[in-house]
């Protein structure tokens, strides 16, 4: 029975894959596909060379092409704990539906005392299901 099992789970995973994936986004069909109901938040860590995390004032999160800002609203305390861990929302499944097999270039700037610290581009999108980093690095260092 177990060995039944096994068989059908794995064709249903080779069913499920594809060669022709541009960036694992393409996919002629998402009404097929399981999605999982966790909600994925990329997130960017800002940290000094040695380690220590640096509190940010604040943070913003635009669209490069077209300058919209999409910085996800927080709540003071949770602004406060982003601070103490260093770790800043980026990008999540709140636009899972809108960029679904679709890519955008996005910017996450830093600011300590109204001066920019931090300045860095990703390339996003999401699958059938939930958000994707790209490319770029979600470990910032400031020196």
């Amino acid at each position: 029975m177990r060995l039944i099992s096994v068989l059908f789970s794995s064709m249903i995973f080779l069913v499920n894959c594809s060669d022709d994936d541009d960036n694992g986004l393409e996919r002629s069909d998402c009404n097929e596909v399981v999605c999982t109901l966790q909600f994925v938040t990329l997130n960017v860590t800002v940290k000094d060379p040695s380690g220590v995390v640096i509190p940010l004032d604040a943070f913003e999160v635009t669209i490069t092409k077209t300058g919209e800002d999409i910085t996800r609203e927080v709540s003071g305390q949770e602004f406060e704990t982003f601070r103490r861990n260093g770790t800043y929302p980026l990008f999540g499944d709140e636009f899972a539906e809108q960029y679904k097999n679709k890519t955008e270039l996005i910017n996450f700037k830093g600011f300590i005392e109204d001066q920019e610290v931090v300045n860095s581009s990703y390339k996003v999108g999401a699958d059938c299901c939930h958000v994707l980093l790209i490319d770029g690095d979600p470990n910032i260092v400031v020196d």
